[in-house]
C-alpha cells in the first residue's frame, strides 16, 4: 500500500514540474540557455537533497565507494540527458506527445530490471506494455498535426531523453537493491554531480566560443520563484519513485506511473496549453489507460 502512496504523491509532483518546465521554456532561445536552466535547477536539487540529508541524519549513507559513485554517476548522466533532452523538446513538440513518449524509457526500465534482478512480467503486463507502444506510434500522428513532421534532430532529442530517463529510473532500482536504503543521499549525490557536468559542459562551451551569452529573459528576476518550484517537484518526483523502488517491481511502478501521468497531463495540455486533443489524441489516451489497467491485473 505504502509503495502506491509514493507512486501517487510522485505522480502529482511529476505533473506539477511538467507545467513549470514547459511554462520556463517558453523563454529558452539558444542550447546555453537550456544548460543555464537545468544547471540552476540542478544546484536547487542538490541542496534540498543536502537539507533532507540532514534532517534524516543520513550522514552514515554520505561515505562513498566503487560501487555506489558508480550508481550516482548512472544516475546523474542519465537525468542530465533527460532533463536536458526534454527542455529543448518543450520548444518543439506537444507537450502530452512528450509525456506519452516518456512511456517507451518506463518499458526499458522494466526490461532492465527483468534481466538484471529477474523482477517477474506477466504475459498480461508485456500485453500492457505493447499497448502503451501503440499509444506512442498513435500520438506521434497527433504530434506531426500539432507542431508538424518531426526532424531527425527532434527525433534523436526524445531518444537520447528517453534512453535517460530509462537510465535514471534503473539507477533507482539498483542503488535500492544493491548501495543504500536513504533516498535524500541517493538524489544528493545524483543532482550534485548532474550539476558538475553541466558546468563542464558549459565550460566546454564557453572554451570554444570565447562567450556564454545567456538570454536576458531567462535570468531575469520573474523566473526564480519558477525555477525553484521546478527544483521542488522533480525532486520530490525522483526521490518518491526512488523509495517505490524498493518495494514494488519495476513493471508496478513505471508504465504504471507514465500511464496515470499520460491521462493527466492530457487533460493538462487541453486546459492550461490550448492543445486541443483530437481522435487521435483521445485514442492514444484511452489504449494508454487500457494498458494501464492490464498491467496491473
Amino acid at each position: 500500500m505504502i509503495g502506491y502512496v509514493y507512486l501517487s504523491l510522485a505522480l502529482f509532483a511529476g505533473i506539477a514540474k511538467g507545467f513549470c518546465g514547459k511554462k520556463i521554456s517558453a523563454s529558452m532561445q539558444t542550447f546555453r540557455d537550456c544548460l543555464f536552466i537545468n544547471a540552476t535547477r540542478m544546484l536547487c536539487c542538490a541542496l534540498i537533497g543536502f537539507v533532507l540529508v540532514i534532517i534524516n541524519w543520513d550522514f552514515s549513507a554520505l561515505p562513498l565507494s566503487g560501487n555506489s559513485i558508480g550508481v550516482y554517476l548512472l544516475s546523474a548522466v542519465g537525468m542530465t540527458t533527460f532533463c536536458v533532452c526534454w527542455m529543448y523538446a518543450y520548444k518543439q513538440d506537444a507537450y502530452i506527445f512528450l509525456n506519452i513518449f516518456t512511456m517507451l524509457g518506463s518499458i526499458i526500465t522494466c526490461f532492465l530490471s527483468f534481466i538484471v534482478y529477474r523482477e517477474p512480467i506477466t504475459w498480461q503486463q508485456w500485453i500492457g506494455m505493447a499497448i502503451l507502444f501503440s499509444a506512442v506510434v498513435i500520438m506521434s500522428k497527433y504530434n506531426t498535426k500539432i507542431k508538424g513532421k518531426l526532424s531527425w534532430v527532434g527525433v534523436c532529442i526524445l531518444i537520447v531523453g528517453c534512453l535517460g530517463c530509462a537510465v535514471t529510473d534503473f539507477s533507482q532500482k539498483v542503488y535500492m537493491k544493491d548501495i543504500g536504503n536513504s533516498a535524500a543521499v541517493f538524489n544528493f549525490y545524483t543532482y550534485a554531480f548532474g550539476f558538475v557536468i553541466l558546468l563542464i559542459m558549459q565550460a566546454f562551451i564557453i572554451g570554444r566560443e570565447k562567450s556564454f551569452k545567456i538570454t536576458d529573459e531567462v535570468v531575469s528576476k520573474k523566473y526564480l520563484f519558477a525555477y525553484f518550484a521546478m527544483s521542488l517537484f522533480l525532486f520530490l518526483n525522483t526521490s518518491l519513485k526512488t523509495l517505490a523502488a524498493g518495494i514494488l517491481p519495476s513493471a508496478q511502478i513505471y508504465p504504471v506511473l507514465q500511464g496515470a501521468n499520460l491521462i493527466l497531463s492530457g487533460l493538462m495540455a487541453q486546459f492550461l496549453f490550448k492543445e486541443k486533443l483530437d481522435t487521435r489524441s483521445i485514442v492514444a489516451m484511452a489504449l494508454a489507460f487500457t494498458g494501464l489497467i492490464i498491467i496491473n491485473m
